[in-house]
């Protein structure tokens, strides 16, 4: 049960909108405030004393009494001993559909803090409801850990979000949505990028582009439940809702309108300087002509401090082309593509680049290719100029999708829907590790089946039963931590829509983090569908 916290300041639309309630809190200060050593700040916590509630009703002694004890302790939204988590930022959006066929959408920004109870940062009220003939909340529902870029990315106003390195601060943007259907979404009387920070929100600049891309109807692309409304859709870029966010914290990335060399306006890569709000230089003027499925610039992250990687050209392609940029400027070029024996090449990532070991995708056309015609994906880690290919399991889902594989303690992580070690016989998309020297391959989760059979038999990690969110897998590295979120229920916790859980890096004391409530019906037929997404946390994820 969410907690409400007392409003230090609140920013209210007039009364007769009815659209838009923004609180800040003087408890964020307290949640982002960076802890002394030796002990964290004092915080109210709902999770822990309920858990100390559940675990005094567990009777008598022995193997019962232990039993019970832990079965309290899975179903409690507080982490377990040794996957404990600092700074986790989430946006919660419900939308509700009356017995009219009525819909509305609203949102709300959190701040999560160790088992500190979540505080809202802003929140944005629902609309008065429209006419919805084509269901889009219940639709929604039914799009699995797809949600998070389905209607929180497309009709919602939070676009994207970031924790700063030291977990002292929250940047996250507001943008109104273009919505090829009956507007269900809150107005926003001010975009801009805005950071909070000890209590206060300051506005840093100007918003930059959606992370949507517009496809015509004549694209080629499968229908979606929005499309029957519209002869366009929107379908989502290859990029997280997560800000890149230099590992210093000084700065952000973000793609924007600016000239390319011949002086006509295309998507370019911008730096904000968080202290100023000044964005500081253009770093690309890319010519690429953009078009259907090609945005031409996307998948930007830092790749240390003052570099900066992109890709560019079609995002439904094999192989893409990748380049880099300093951060004052200079030094842009092609990224070289790996060629590993065979021919194998890299898909989306970048190659030899950075000090850090890393892994990434390669596309491998001595393999036949999958149902869907597309060639299968391993993983390869990147250690400077040393390669090694780590899978072998010939599917077009492993690996990294957005931000879904890193390094972590000697181990790289990513997610597939593969049974190589027998214990995924569903074939849904889980996470694995596998030592960086190619050994000890292990299956870290163990998602099980909501029953429900695959659309697409065979489609694993793409397609609509339930398994790991390819939106991010989050490590901290710190605490060894590593977050993500599905739309399947480990813990009991989750009869319907979609969580954020935590766990060990060994996939044990796996923790339920956010209790949405997925899509409940009202006894007189109102349809209420809350889900998290997007999240980012105080960690970068590193080589995804």
């Amino acid at each position: 049960m969410q907690r409400h916290v007392h409003q230090d300041e609140a920013l209210t639309a007039p009364a007769s909108s009815g659209r838009l309630r923004l609180v800040l809190t003087a408890l964020v200060g307290l949640l982002l405030a960076v802890p002394r050593t030796g002990g964290a700040a004092a915080c109210h916590s709902t999770c822990a004393r309920q858990l100390v509630e559940c675990k005094r009703t567990c009777p008598g002694g022995g193997q019962a009494r232990r039993d019970c004890r832990a079965a309290c302790a899975e179903r409690s939204t507080c982490t377990a001993p040794g996957a404990s988590i600092r700074t986790l930022a989430y946006v919660v959006t419900e939308c509700t559909t009356d017995p009219q066929g009525r819909s509305a959408l609203g949102q709300k920004l959190l701040v999560r803090r160790g088992n500190c109870d979540p505080v809202t940062v802003m929140e944005v009220a629902a609309p008065t409801p429209v006419p919805d003939p084509n269901g889009i909340c219940r639709a929604w529902s039914s799009l699995g850990f797809y949600n998070m870029y389905s209607i929180s990315g497309i009709a919602g106003i939070f676009q994207h979000l970031a924790v700063l390195p030291d977990g002292s601060g929250v940047v996250f943007e507001l943008k109104k949505p273009i919505w090829p259907v009956p507007s269900i979404a809150p107005e926003l009387p001010e975009e801009g990028i805005f950071i909070v920070r000890a209590g206060k929100k300051r506005r840093l600049g100007p918003a930059g582009l959606l992370k949507w891309f517009w496809y015509g109807a004549d694209s080629g692309l499968p229908p979606t439940p929005f499309q029957s409304s519209s002869p366009d859709l929107f379908l989502p870029l290859p990029d997280a809702g997560t800000f890149p966010i230099n590992p210093k914290g000084r700065t952000i990335a973000l793609v924007d309108l600016g000239p390319d060399t011949d002086g006509n306006t295309k998507r370019q890569i911008f730096l904000l300087n968080l202290r100023s709000g000044r964005r500081a230089r253009q770093l690309t003027h890319q010519t690429h002509p953009t078009g259907p499925g090609d945005p031409g610039v996307w998948f930007v992250t830092f790749l240390d401090s003052r570099t900066i990687g992109f890709s560019s050209g079609p995002t439904d392609t094999d192989t893409f082309t990748a380049f880099q940029v300093k951060t004052d400027g200079r030094g842009f070029k092609e990224i070289p593509a790996i060629t590993l024996s065979g021919g194998a090449r890299v898909v989306s990532e970048f190659a030899i680049t950075g000090t850090r070991p890393h892994v990434v995708a390669v596309a491998v056309p001595s393999e036949p290719p999958d149902m869907f015609g597309t060639l299968p994906r391993e993983i390869v880690l990147v250690d400077g100029k040393n390669l090694l290919q780590l899978t072998k399991f010939g599917r077009q889902d492993t690996g990294p999708s957005v931000c879904c594989s890193f390094v972590a303690r000697g181990r790289a992580f990513f997610r597939a829907s593969a049974n190589p070690v027998r214990e995924n016989p569903a074939e849904i998309c889980q996470l694995f590790s596998i030592n960086t020297d190619g050994g000890d391959l292990r299956q870290i989760t163990h998602l099980p089946s909501r029953g429900q059979s695959m659309s697409i038999p065979g489609a694993g990690c793409f397609g609509d039963a339930c398994g790991v969110s390819f939106e991010g897998i989050m490590a901290d590295q710190v605490t060894g931590t590593v977050l993500f979120s599905s739309d399947c229920d480990p813990t009991g916790g989750n009869p319907s829509g979609l969580q954020i859980f935590a766990m060990r890096p060994d996939g044990t004391e796996l923790r339920q983090l956010t209790a949405t409530r997925g899509m409940t019906t009202d006894p007189d037929g109102t349809i209420h569908v809350e889900m998290p997404g997007p999240y980012a946390y105080q960690t970068p994820v590193q080589g995804g």
